[in-house]
């Protein structure tokens, strides 16, 4: 390495720039997530564009992509937090133990929970984590049983027990890009199953527009809805977030009614100890990262 190029350093601020931009595909969006303005981004853009000598992003429609460079740059920029954060958390986070009950709703565990145990891990590697997948009813019930310490819902009936709500989120309808089964009548839906939040303002809605509709596949994973969708054998309720190529959104132009948002609650158990809170404020803060509820679609048709 040459003197000149050693010299050249990235700094933390524009490495959680790249990792916002590209995860939110807006520099408005990106702005916002860093709490800089939108003309501050572009700034730290055009100097670190500048700095390496590349072409970083490039606007697609309305969305910001990272060029081929862009995607090579996201890896490193973020390893380059990931370690920062290792880094401070053992000489900052006092060291913590214990066991911790953490239930979430299948469609929200396959999704976002390994990001949310990977980075609990970087901070408190001592702490032993027994994760439950179940409906968010059944979760509920397990709470007001004592049976976790910790659990992810995403129901509106949480009973008299006191929540936090983490994340809400537009629900619309999705199906294949240029699919069919948007016009079958009946309308086939995907949908998860009895207890589901999605499932029930999809329903709600269906029967309140008069829309004629069938249950042609369930699951408690979105995935396995995501996958009917993918088939064109039918369309589903799904957060904004899940709707990206090659599946698209659909509304009224197609017949369909408005969904409404739905919300993701955090519930503790009374008299948490050290370890459970540990873990609600990394809960708290990879869903604060909207990137966390995002489907993996790579390779899909």
């Amino acid at each position: 390495m040459n003197t000149a190029s050693a010299s050249l350093l990235i700094e933390m601020d524009l490495a959680r720039t790249v990792v916002a931009i590209c995860e939110t595909q807006s520099f408005t969006r990106a702005a916002e997530r860093i709490g800089r303005t939108p003309s501050a981004v572009s700034i730290q853009v055009k100097k670190l564009e500048s700095l390496l000598g590349r072409e970083l992003f490039q606007r697609q429609g309305r969305a910001v992509l990272p060029t081929p460079d862009g995607d090579v740059l996201l890896g490193y920029c973020r390893r380059m937090l990931q370690v920062n954060a290792e880094a401070v958390a053992h000489f900052l986070t006092p060291a913590v133990e214990g066991r911790v009950v953490f239930g979430a709703p299948d469609d929200i565990g396959h999704i976002a929970i390994p990001q949310i145990l990977q980075r609990f891990a970087m901070t408190h590697p001592q702490v032993e984590i027994d994760v439950r997948l179940r409906t968010s009813e059944e979760l509920r019930r397990m709470c007001d049983a004592g049976k976790l310490d910790l659990a992810v819902l995403s129901c509106r009936d949480y009973g008299a027990r006191k929540v936090e709500i983490i994340h809400t989120e537009q629900l619309v309808w999705a199906g294949l890009r240029y699919g069919m089964a948007v016009e079958k009548e009946p309308l086939p839906l995907a949908l998860s199953r009895t207890g589901c939040a999605w499932r029930q303002i999809a329903v709600q809605a269906l029967e309140k527009a008069g829309r004629r509709f069938r249950i042609a596949y369930s699951s408690e994973h979105s995935q396995a809805q995501i996958a009917a969708v993918l088939a064109d054998l039918a369309v589903a309720p799904l957060p904004e977030s899940h709707v990206k190529p090659p599946l698209r959104r659909l509304g009224a132009a197609e017949g369909l009614p408005p969904l409404r948002r739905y919300e993701v609650a955090l519930m503790k158990r009374d008299g948490a100890g050290e370890a459970v809170e540990a873990l609600a404020r990394t809960v708290i803060d990879s869903f604060a990262d909207a990137s966390i509820m995002e489907p993996n679609l790579e390779g899909a048709t």
